[in-house]
């Protein structure tokens, strides 16, 4: 400082440390099914009980928008935590693919290093620096040894915690996460969250509201799904354009322009990810079955035994749990949501129906041809 107060030529003020980024969130999803999740993340994660939390659902529902929301909240807790880092994370990721990903958000260089063990030793150092951190990993296809990728266990001791989103239970399962399921959207949420991304004005057109709501009922509850389809039609006021709409969406979804193409390519993704023709064919079945028909497993056993999906085997008692591991698979990576159950010992407690969702059964047999010979 010089004699008359001020400051010399070479102070430098340091700007102040980023404690995160603060993420762009375009909608609210849900009023009330999408609170509730929010709610009980925000509860988790400010609580002492749980270190490690899963966020899953199916692709489009929401878990992405919901975790920025929870994002942008957390870097106003200055007195829980230093630092809050977001990941998303590349859909084929291995340990290597990982620890780029993460090291990428903490602006750590690791292409000099090419064995893992080491990267995972100054991936970990790093984020020990970070002191007490929320590490949220968006996108997760895999389970990963936390040690392995160099990621700290978070513990009370180091105040951390880590967040996870996944379409798939097992993985969160397999990291020992506490799990928070994403909902699909009310009808009634959905109608409203459609309204508002389109402008309710297109109501004030003449026998319109029902073509509209046909329209709502393609989107299957799924978020992503009625946000760009409400984007696309934003202006439209002629009712032959809007049967025409709907029409696209009821029939041929393989077009270039077709409104619905990016919203169903990630189930498609998801189906792919099965990485087992049996269990893809299992899911096809299960797709011809009409909306909201309550499909009882037994029954369902039966069918897949007699076409072929399941091979004949030894006893009919291990045909039937291998059918009930395959249907458990396609529950825990959304892809059918479980439903009743019935309290009898001989079937060990499992759900005796459940439904295929809306949205996995329009993509099954419209949008990419997944006809099979059963």
């Amino acid at each position: 400082m010089n004699q008359r107060g001020g400051f010399g030529d070479s102070f430098v003020v340091d700007p102040p440390v980023s404690r995160g980024d603060v993420l762009p969130i375009t909608t609210t999803v849900g009023e009330s099914t999408a609170k509730r999740t929010l709610e009980k993340i925000w509860e988790h994660v400010l609580g002492e009980d749980f270190r490690k939390i899963g966020v899953y659902g199916m692709g489009g529902i929401g878990k992405t928008t919901v975790m920025k929301q929870i994002n942008n909240c957390l870097l106003k807790e200055t007195d829980r935590f230093d630092n809050v880092i977001w990941v998303t994370v590349s859909k084929a990721s291995k340990v290597f693919e990982l620890q780029n990903d993460i090291a990428r958000n903490l602006d750590l260089d690791l292409s000099k290093y090419e064995d893992v063990t080491l990267r995972a030793g100054k991936l970990n150092i790093a984020l020990e620096n970070r002191k007490r951190y929320v590490l949220i990993l968006d996108d997760m296809w895999e389970a990963f040894c936390l040690e392995d990728v160099g990621i700290p266990e978070p513990t009370p001791t180091n105040g951390c915690k880590l967040v996870l989103t996944t379409r798939n239970v097992e993985v969160c399962n397999m990291m020992s996460c506490e799990n928070i399921k994403m909902e699909l959207l009310s009808k009634e949420e959905s109608w409203n969250l459609f309204l508002e991304t389109l402008g309710r004005d297109v109501l004030n057109t003449p026998d319109l509201e029902a073509t509209v709501k046909e329209v709502v009922k393609e989107c299957a509850c799924l978020p992503l799904a009625i946000i760009t389809i409400a984007r696309s039609l934003k202006n439209v006021v002629h009712a032959s354009e809007w049967r025409n709409a709907l029409e696209d969406l009821r029939t041929s979804i393989n077009g270039s322009n077709n409104r619905a193409t990016t919203v169903f390519k990630s189930l498609q993704f998801s189906y792919k990810r099965l990485k087992d023709e049996k269990l893809q064919h299992c899911l096809l079945y299960c797709a011809l079955y009409p909306e909201d028909y309550q499909i009882d497993r037994d029954e369902l056993i039966e069918h897949l035994i007699d076409e072929g999906v399941i091979k004949r085997m030894k006893s009919r008692q291990v045909e039937f749990d291998k059918g009930h591991t395959m249907l458990n698979k396609l529950e825990n990576a959304c892809l059918l949501e479980g439903g009743s159950y019935k309290e009898d010992e001989s079937r060990d407690n499992k759900p005796t129906c459940f439904h295929v969702y809306q949205s996995v059964r329009l993509c099954s047999a419209k949008q990419f041809d997944w006809v099979i010979s059963l």
